[in-house]
């Protein structure tokens, strides 16, 4: 089955420029030919071709790297994809960390605030209080006759 440059390409583990450069007029003209996929037109090296470029980059001066895979360009983009994203996931979970700890202390500074409150709120009933009762202690009954002697002195009796 007649295999495109970038089939080849993935398959040897070669860009497709390696796949291009042994392509030249004479290797083109014998096994290269130009097929119509999906409305566009392709090269398409056919068997007998890729058995030559098979030869070449496997069997011949080169030598694929052992241990190292070669994965398509979406699949980089996509492993990148899936790193960038990691990446910015550990950052949103080093914010949420901060975030939590700034909580903890707004909520601390929070219940101090609040006992500061209640503690000054006790202070001034306190103080009330015993305004009330140095009054209550003090002689009323002068102040009383100053009342009555007031209230007895009517506005019609100055005319």
């Amino acid at each position: 089955m007649p295999k495109t440059i970038r089939e080849l390409a993935d398959e040897f583990g070669v860009s497709k420029q390696a796949i291009r450069k042994k392509l030249d007029t004479n290797f083109r003209a014998n096994y290269v030919q130009t097929v119509t996929r999906n409305g566009v037109q392709t090269l398409v090296v056919i068997n007998s071709g890729y058995l030559l470029l098979k030869q070449h980059f496997i069997g011949g001066n080169y030598q694929k790297p052992e241990g190292v895979t070669f994965t398509s360009k979406t699949g980089n983009r996509h492993q990148n994809t899936i790193e960038l994203l990691n990446q910015q996931l550990a950052i949103k979970d080093s914010q949420i960390k901060e975030k939590d700890a700034q909580l903890k202390s707004m909520h601390k500074l929070l219940d101090q605030s609040q006992q500061l409150q209640l503690m000054a709120e006790k202070k001034i009933e306190a103080f009330k209080s015993t305004t009330l009762k140095k009054d209550n202690l003090t002689p009323s009954s002068s102040v009383n006759n100053n009342n009555t002697s007031n209230t007895k002195n009517a506005w019609w009796h100055f005319w």
